[in-house]
């Protein structure tokens, strides 16, 4: 079947997948958001400054930005489900859907290291087995099944994380507070010309220490941010919307000029967009390149 749209929207896909990825551990980043679940074996985790002993059942959320990998000494007994996604890809799911705020975990713990216990841990497992069996299908029914065994996970997620999240955010210091409060006026007015004097307008402190703050607690800068908020959502667009226009994208993600669009869109995604937009609509497409699955799961 020719597939109208790329369903295999994941950044980087592994179910219950034994061994490493080129034969070795690694400590990486990325600026996706990760869900990493660990079934069985023996590995420490480590998780920026820390090392996280694992067992069976153990889950991790994270932001990606902070140096992450396994530590393992048996390969072959190291299984694990993980899977990375942009944090815009919430935009799929439908406003009433996203009230609840379904990346709150992420943002507020931002790496957490979750020890389920035997109901969560099957809950878990049932979840992720569902995202599994619709991951990739190219049907837009399977499709949809898919994106709700996503959401269902999120939510679980926001159910495990609730009592600490309250924790952390009564004792948490305010500067973090500023730039949660600056990335969601990012998200929400990154179509509109913004200007830095704008954004600190908005949060209420200093331009050097707005600028000084967010890249502490990012890792990146505001430009920076702001474009790849741009970028993430041309994406979408172009994977979702098959007859838009690449110049019609350009303006409506928020850029003036669409060879400085075009430039930066190939620079951070590896593709033109005429390209990637092609690709997307292709039979397989994006979504060959992306997915590393088990060959004994389905999709």
């Amino acid at each position: 079947m020719n597939a109208q749209h790329p369903y295999r929207i994941l950044s980087d896909y592994y179910y219950n997948w034994a061994g490493l990825r080129n034969g070795r551990p690694f400590v990486h980043t990325h600026p996706q958001y990760e869900i990493f679940y660990f079934h069985g074996g023996t590995c420490d985790y480590r998780l920026g400054e820390r090392t996280i002993g694992l067992e069976p059942g153990d889950l991790i959320i994270m932001n990606g930005t902070t140096p992450h990998g396994p530590e393992v000494s048996e390969p072959t007994g190291y299984v694990r489900t993980m899977f990375s996604f942009d944090p815009h890809l919430v935009q799929l799911f439908d406003e009433s859907l996203r009230t609840c705020d379904p990346l709150k975990p992420f943002r507020v713990l931002k790496n957490y290291h979750f020890r389920l216990s035997p109901e969560a841990r099957e809950e878990c497992e049932e979840l992720l087995r569902r995202i599994n069996r619709f991951y990739g299908c190219n049907d837009i029914v399977q499709y949809n099944r898919f994106l709700m065994a996503f959401y269902d996970l999120l939510l679980f997620l926001l159910v495990q994380g609730r009592s600490v999240m309250e924790d952390k955010q009564k004792t948490d210091p305010g500067r973090e507070q500023y730039v949660d409060r600056l990335i969601r006026f990012i998200d929400l007015h990154f179509m509109e010309e913004l200007k830095l004097e704008d954004l600190v307008k908005h949060v209420h402190i200093s331009r050097f220490h707005l600028m000084k703050l967010f890249r502490e607690t990012t890792g990146t800068t505001i430009t920076d941010y702001l474009y790849e908020r741009r970028i993430n959502q041309a994406k979408l667009l172009l994977m979702c919307e098959k007859e838009i226009s690449v110049t019609r994208v350009c303006y409506e993600v928020g850029f003036k000029h669409l060879a400085h669009f075009s430039r930066l869109f190939k620079k951070k995604v590896g593709h033109t967009p005429e390209a990637y937009k092609k690709l997307a609509h292709s039979e397989g497409g994006l979504t060959r390149q992306r997915q590393k699955t088990n060959p004994t799961c389905i999709s």
